[in-house]
């Protein structure tokens, strides 16, 4: 693992707001301590017994609404009066073959012990069922909330993207919920709330119409709470994931995972782990294998003259690179499997390869020269005799390694954040030694790379400069337009404590826009301990979407938001078909309109999102 310069480590430290494990226990993959380990001061208690109306045990559902509960996170220690209690039946509305996710929370002035919740079997028309089995139960896990490095360089503050709804605490650690965390039961302390997160999935059969059965939620060996619930399965249906028209690029990190797992780098476990997690992308329909084809594309030169990683665990390069005096020679062994692997858990068909270019670094070569059997980090001129001569010999041998293994149609060079002065040199190199490439160049980064780029994703600073105009003259050319958030903007995004709705958002803003997908720029590149340490550099969750589990991925909060709202694009794209005469009708126009009517989830009316979605089933089943 790279370490920072001690002078930057400490300007770091000098913002990191440190969590205190005696206010907060907060596990791991491997530990078997739970929220039960939460510790309230007396400060807290009052407040949250106020904000209860009650010292006595209660649920209660987030914003009053079973179909819109999913959209707000729960605080820990409710600070003002909870609203839901008085909500007494559960309603759903879904399509075939998608999933759909609800919370219910519960409060006690005193310890419960073993709470969970129990789906009972649907009725439907007919006598037909949903089983209650086919839906998932999880905790909401709550995590101490960090400030970091980049609030005081680019990022939004946690005061600009939370609005105190989704963080609470006494700053001794405050602390948000995120992880989405398995276990049959869950003890709960007294005056902390504990959230509990459905996931419904319906069945591709399953009949139309209203279905009926019961949630009960219990505590301390008995019954607290039961509910009617109601699911409406309307006559429509999702496509499975491998079919979504969404083109999803979350950028994975296999290092990572060995390291959150403690197995060995490339050993078969961590195989297998890839594997686990490649299934987990490929749930969202992850368009691209993301791959390395040199050490680290990732160094960040910072302004104290430090080179470091971007992330906590460098990544390692796919390929090897070798250098014997004369010739550079490249080993794809590696590279292969990892592509392989990938497509076994039903990721790709595209193949991402960072990066010619360097992310904010002087250019450099990384290989082993094969006289001295030593690793060389050699710096280069962007252009420069060096930089051509290796670049020269990779681009040839790999388009040769590509055929032959008939993967060269699906093959990009891939960029991240590159200004088009160097782009340029890249795209004029690449037309000179390997023209195949001349039309697979994916770029991250500026609208000024667009005429580069065959897939670009533009950051949000772009977003508006993309017009539909120009997506669809993009399209109709063969090319990919999407759009990327990271630590900025403030609103919307998909930090640790982003209010709920803005991951859900984030795929209607494509869908309005006329854009092909998303991108973000990593799905899991954790600290150490990401339940404890949760920020390395960027704002808290910038940099992962999901967490390290028992045996592969554990959910979070935005990650199942922004699969609900890739359903939703993918409904919103079937309509468009259904009308087919080249413009949206007025009412989905207005659909459009109201789901991405106020980008800050801290105000933004969470109905919403089920309004705009209602009206775009209707179209669908009218």
């Amino acid at each position: 693992m790279a370490r920072m310069s001690s002078l930057l480590a400490g300007l770091v430290a000098g913002v990191v707001v440190a969590a205190s494990t005696t206010a907060i226990a907060v596990t791991g993959a491997n530990t078997d301590t739970g929220p039960d380990s939460r510790a309230t001061t007396t400060w807290l208690t009052v407040k949250v017994a106020d904000a209860m109306g009650t010292r006595d045990t209660i649920t209660w559902v987030p914003t009053g609404s079973f179909a819109s509960s999913a959209e707000e996170r729960v605080p820990c220690y409710p600070m003002t009066p909870i609203k839901g209690k008085d909500t007494k039946e559960l309603a759903l509305s879904a399509v075939r073959n998608e999933q759909v996710s609800a919370q219910l929370a519960i409060a006690s002035g005193h310890d419960l012990d073993n709470v969970k919740a129990v789906v009972g079997d649907l009725t439907g028309p007919g006598g037909a069922k949903l089983s209650g089995d086919d839906t998932q139960v999880r905790f909401v896990k709550y995590v101490p909330v960090q400030r970091s490095k980049s609030e005081v360089d680019w990022s939004a503050t946690i005061d600009q993207v939370s609005s105190g709804k989704e963080v609470s605490g006494d700053r001794n650690p405050d602390v948000v919920g995120d992880p989405l965390e398995e276990r049959p039961s869950v003890d709960v302390p007294a005056y902390a709330a504990q959230p509990l997160w459905f996931t419904f999935h319906v069945p591709e059969k399953a009949r139309p119409g209203t279905y009926r059965g019961t949630v009960k939620v219990d505590a301390d060996g008995r019954t607290q709470a039961t509910y009617p619930l109601t699911i409406e399965v309307e006559d429509a249906s999702a496509p499975d994931s491998d079919d979504y028209r969404f083109f999803l690029d979350v950028w994975a990190q296999p290092e990572t995972i060995a390291r959150a797992h403690g197995v060995k780098r490339w050993s078969d476990k961590h195989w297998k782990l890839i594997e686990s997690y490649g299934r987990d992308l490929a749930s969202r329909g992850q368009k691209v294998i993301n791959t390395t084809i040199v050490d680290n594309p990732w160094h960040h030169q910072w302004s104290l003259g430090a080179r470091e990683s971007q992330t906590a665990t460098p990544y390692t390069s796919m390929v090897g690179w070798t250098w014997n005096g004369k010739a550079f020679s490249f080993d794809f062994s590696r590279w292969d499997k990892y592509v392989r692997t990938a497509r076994g858990a039903g990721l790709g068909p595209d193949i991402g390869a960072f990066s010619m270019l360097a992310f904010q670094d002087e250019e450099h070569l990384t290989y082993t020269d094969t006289r001295t059997g030593r690793t060389v980090y050699e710096n280069v001129d962007l252009g420069g005799d060096r930089w051509r001569q290796a670049w020269g010999a990779f681009l040839p041998a790999f388009e040769k390694h590509l055929r032959a293994k008939g993967w060269l149609k699906d093959t990009w060079l891939s960029f991240d954040e590159r200004p088009l002065s160097t782009m340029t040199v890249v795209k004029d190199f690449v037309h000179e030694v390997a023209p195949v490439f001349d039309d697979r160049i994916s770029v991250a980064g500026s609208i000024s790379t667009e005429g580069v780029a065959s897939n670009l994703s533009v950051d949000w600073g772009g977003i508006d400069a993309m017009t539909k105009e120009k997506v669809a003259e993009r399209r109709a050319a063969g090319k990919i337009t999407t759009f990327y958030v990271y630590g900025s903007p403030a609103h919307p995004n998909t930090l640790s404590y982003s209010p709920a709705v803005e991951s859900r958002m984030l795929p209607w803003i494509s869908a309005q826009r006329n854009l092909d997908g998303f991108l973000r720029w990593s799905y899991n590149s954790w600290t150490s301990d990401p339940f404890k340490q949760p920020v390395h550099i960027f704002t808290q969750g910038d940099e992962y979407l999901v967490y390290p589990g028992e045996d592969g991925p554990m959910s979070s909060i935005r990650w199942e938001q922004l699969k609900e709202g890739i359903e939703d694009y993918e409904l919103i794209a079937q309509l468009r078909e259904k009308e087919a005469d080249g413009a949206d009708s007025d009412a989905l126009a207005e659909a459009l309109a109201t789901a991405t009517r106020n980008l800050d989830g801290r105000t933004k009316d969470v109905t919403d999102i089920e309004t705009a979605r209602a009206a775009v089933v209707k179209g669908l089943t009218s």
